[in-house]
């Protein structure tokens, strides 16, 4: 699923595109914004994907919405203008779309934006005080709510908190092996080595990694792993 945010000045140019993504089953739009400033706002909200983007907005220009965004999207541009070309490639966009654009040009700009968006699937990258972390996302064995922030932990790697809800992770992460037991954590299946019956219905879980601790977890948690492990 390609998570995608349109950003245009001009509302019935936002609306035409979004009818256009809304006829594929593998896109989905997370806002519209209509200013850099508020565009700045849902990306660092939602963590898109991709940025349907046009270049020339009432205040600036896409390019001004780019540097150091964190997370950093893909970018394809939306514009009427053909003469930005050279400086779309200049900051690697995936794709450059005249206005109006149809169907069958988007249907190929999606296609090249899934390619790239599977060949990067398998890590997760995470921003650090010490700079930028990518994690192989099978090497993960936990991800564990912590208000805005979730805290990965990994045999592989010291645990690190990423900025992002445990809602916005789920789509990274493959089911199977991933089992989301709770609503503030995620395991990968793969990583169990023993579970444990415990008074009350709990379960001990034991992980292949010593370096990682057993967890408990209650009722409901246990239930929904031992659905997912049958």
């Amino acid at each position: 699923m390609l998570r995608v945010l349109i950003i245009d000045d001009e509302a019935p140019a936002r609306r035409y595109l979004r009818r256009l993504l809304e006829q594929f089953p593998t896109v989905q739009i997370e806002g519209e914004a209509a200013t850099p400033d508020q565009a700045q706002a849902m990306i660092r909200e939602f963590r898109p994907d991709v940025l349907f983007l046009d270049i020339e907005l009432s205040s600036g220009t896409g390019f001004d919405l780019l540097p150091g965004l964190d997370p950093s999207p893909a970018v394809v541009f939306v514009t009427a203008h053909d003469d930005y070309g050279a400086q779309a490639f200049d900051i690697a966009a995936v794709d450059y779309l005249l206005k109006p654009v149809s169907p069958e040009r988007l249907a190929q700009t999606l296609t090249r934006l899934q390619s790239r968006n599977s060949s990067s699937g398998n890590y997760l990258t995470t921003k650090t005080k010490n700079g930028t972390r990518i994690i192989k996302i099978q090497d993960l064995t936990i991800a564990q709510a912590q208000g805005d922030y979730v805290l990965l932990c990994s045999a592989a790697h010291a645990n690190e908190l990423m900025h992002i809800t445990l809602k916005r992770l789920v789509p990274q992460l493959p089911t199977p092996p991933f089992c989301a037991v709770s609503r503030s954590m995620i395991i990968n299946l793969d990583h169990i080595a023993h579970v444990s019956q415990r008074p009350g219905e709990q379960a001990e879980i034991t992980f292949t990694h010593s370096s990682i601790a057993p967890i408990i977890l209650g009722r409901t948690a246990s239930l929904r792993l031992r659905r997912a492990m049958v």
